[in-house]
């Protein structure tokens, strides 16, 4: 090797630890808070978070302590910790009312709850929970550019509970236990009007009502449904299965 190619290898050698020793001077100088920025956007969640709440115990009483306590909660919402993300968004609009995030967080919050919401055939506590908060994030903040995520979210969510009431009557059914199958078929059509299940479960308390002989609350629910669908099917299906179990 000539001394000149030497000279070109070792400074290149040169150039890569200065490159090296400038980035982790950089990331050294790095706050939790940027550090936690840079790892939200890497998708790092749990890193993220890990950086968020050291700076936050730092007790940092700024503008950039409130941006921390939202991206913490995103932080947590991304990683699927819904319960905790849930915690963290109700901690952020409690302590900054001011915050230009406080729809963002409330609604992020709701979603927590929407995330938690079970299939249709578990207990529907969650599920009830869910459309409450996205009911009233509607009423506090109606003009919202969430607002219609928020009412497809709700309407998702209460066919899920239609249909759990559907089933469950359909379920007393099967044990031949009719007055429990009305409660559930009333409880439908009663909380659920919107629903996708509404017609399904009118037509079969109309069945069970003309099966038990009560043509008279038969041709009642004849009447909701002129007064309330003013479907001319639905309105045929209903009155040929009453000609029917007359």
């Amino acid at each position: 090797m000539t001394p000149h190619c030497g000279r070109r290898s070792w400074a290149k050698a040169l150039l890569i630890t200065s490159l090296l020793a400038l980035a982790c001077a950089s990331s050294e100088d790095l706050t939790r808070r940027e550090r936690g920025d840079r790892a939200f956007e890497k998708g790092d969640y749990p890193q993220a978070i890990q950086e968020y709440q050291v700076y936050l115990e730092e007790g940092m009483a700024s503008a950039d302590a409130m941006e921390a306590q939202f991206m913490l909660a995103r932080s947590y919402f991304e990683n699927e910790d819904y319960p905790t993300a849930a915690v963290e968004f109700e901690i952020f609009q409690r302590d900054y009312p001011r915050s230009d995030s406080l729809e963002a967080a409330a609604f992020y919050e709701a979603r927590c709850w929407v995330e938690q919401s079970p299939p249709y055939d578990r207990d529907a506590t969650l599920t009830e929970k869910a459309i409450r908060m996205l009911e009233n994030f509607l009423l506090d903040y109606p003009a919202s550019e969430y607002a219609e995520p928020a009412r497809a979210e709700i309407g998702v969510l209460r066919d899920k509970l239609a249909r759990k009431w559907l089933e469950t009557a359909r379920l007393y059914r099967g044990l031949r236990r009719q007055e429990a199958e009305i409660i559930y078929y009333e409880k439908l059509l009663r909380e659920h009007p919107d629903s996708a299940y509404w017609d399904e479960g009118i037509l079969e308390l109309l069945e069970l009502r003309m099966d038990r002989g009560e043509e008279t609350e038969a041709r009642r629910l004849l009447d909701s449904i002129i007064a309330e669908r003013a479907d001319a099917e639905l309105e045929s299906r209903a009155r040929a299965l009453i000609e029917r179990r007359r």
